[in-house]
């Protein structure tokens, strides 16, 4: 099991941002979980690698961009399907694993281990035990795991299956707008059309679509093409993102923090795929997401605890 040293919970200014010792708790929380998984891949003989903004902070900061505040790993499809079992089984009963595949209410397109099931709001022994182990973090925080599917190398395949993919995303995606404008059943309808499917309309329909979205993406084969991708960003960013199938070919590993995360060797192609060619150099405060995580989670703790003062009160 991975040691954290008291040390490292310690404010710090990293290329001039400061690191808050509320976010290195998180952060140890994330190595934990990080080791634990990377333990539970090697014992599968499966391959897992840094992604995104941990993969960039790897290879530029040997550790965490000091802006960031998760861990991002990513697997080849067939590991990713097989390992949501796989972590149901042999993590820690604390963590949460979510995606369309295990909750019914997860609606992103990867697979999501968070620390906890419930936030600490300071009135529940059991919850506070928890926070205690985890390094005094009350925050559910976690890591993504991405999957990577193969690209048409056939220009008249990609087009065909990019679209396909790209309605089947904005149709789960923005599943609540269709829904109220009542262009859900048409646009479903002419997708069913197009795949020769039908999806029953049931409770469980938007992760349906997520799920035929997922199948999309499974459908080229490794000897059709020369690259690979996240479906899911190329939705948004367009099916020019990708990176050589080749850059997966090895492993290798890389310092970050405390330990070392296993990256793609050809790590430089993937980076700037994702991030351009000078992703070598720092932009402080491009997090993808509202930096902090737990800005959300300080307000229901504080609320929470408003009103259990006025409980006194009364």
């Amino acid at each position: 099991m991975l040691k954290i040293s008291d040390s490292f919970y310690k404010e710090e200014v990293r290329l001039g941002f400061t690191i808050t010792e509320t976010m290195k708790r998180a952060w140890s929380v994330q190595l934990e979980m990080l080791d634990a998984i990377m333990n539970i891949a090697q014992r599968h003989n499966i391959s897992i690698w840094a992604d995104y903004g941990t993969l960039l902070g790897s290879v530029r900061h040997k550790g965490f961009v000091p802006w960031d505040d998760d861990i991002d790993l990513c697997m080849f499809r067939k590991d990713y399907m097989a390992f949501h079992t796989i972590l149901k089984e042999e993590l820690s009963m604390a963590y949460k694993i979510s995606s369309f595949y295990a909750t019914d209410d997860y609606d992103q397109p990867n697979l999501l281990v968070t620390n906890r099931h419930h936030l600490d709001l300071g009135n529940n022994p059991h919850e506070k035990a928890i926070t205690n182990m985890q390094h005094g973090c009350p925050y559910i925080t976690g890591i993504d795991i991405f999957p990577l599917d193969y690209v048409p190398a056939d220009a008249e395949q990609l087009n065909l299956i990019s679209n396909l993919y790209i309605s089947a995303y904005d149709l789960a995606f923005n599943f609540d707008y269709y829904r109220s404008t009542g262009e859900l059943e048409s646009n479903l309808l002419q997708l069913e059309s197009l795949l020769s499917t039908k999806l029953e309309r049931n409770d469980h329909l938007r992760s349906s679509i997520w799920k035929l979205a997922d199948a999309i993406a499974m459908m080229t084969y490794e000897n059709e093409a020369a690259d690979i991708a996240h479906y899911s960003r190329c939705a948004v960013y367009g099916f020019h993102n990708t990176c050589k199938k080749s850059s997966y070919n090895k492993t290798v590993y890389l310092d970050f923090e405390m330990i070392q995360v296993p990256a793609p060797e050809g790590y430089d192609d993937v980076l700037s795929s994702l991030y351009g060619k000078d992703y070598m150099t720092p932009v402080p405060g491009t997090a993808w997401h509202t930096y902090p995580f737990y800005k959300v989670q300080d307000k229901r703790i504080l609320f929470n605890s408003k009103l259990g003062q006025m409980g006194d009160i009364f």
